[in-house]
Parts: structure tokens; sequence; C-alpha cells
């Protein structure tokens, strides 16, 4: 079984090495896989990957429901 993926949402775009923008259906997930199955890290030196919230679209590189986003 493969390692869970530690996830921190950082607060600024440029910091992230991915965009996530919610989707409402399962079909819309794109890249979904790279951060799900994960958890969730209090802090920025403890991640695998950082990640940053869009509110649009276009600008995501991974598209996720918010029941797969790690917690």
């Amino acid at each position: 079984m493969a390692s869970k993926a530690k996830v921190f949402i950082v607060t600024h775009e440029h910091k992230a090495d991915h965009k996530v923008y919610f989707v409402d259906h399962e079909h819309q997930q794109m890249n979904q896989q790279i951060i799900s199955p994960g958890v969730l890290v209090k802090h920025e030196n403890q991640a695998d990957l950082k990640v940053f919230i869009v509110t649009s679209e276009h600008k995501a590189t991974i598209k996720i429901l918010r029941k797969n986003f790690p917690k």
C-alpha cells in the first residue's frame, strides 16, 4: 500500500506545488490521485505537497471533490 501524501495549504499561490479547485461531481475530478488519499499537516516543513485553493477552474492542476480532499 502506498503511503498517504502529506498536504499543506499555503496562503500564497506562488508557494504551491499544485493549485486545487473543488468540483461538484465525481466525473469532473482530475489528478485527484496526487493528494488523495492524503492527510493535512499543520506545518509547511512536514508536507510532501503544498497546495493553494483557487476559485477558477481553469487555474487548477488538481480538481477534487471536497469529500476526497485530505483531512
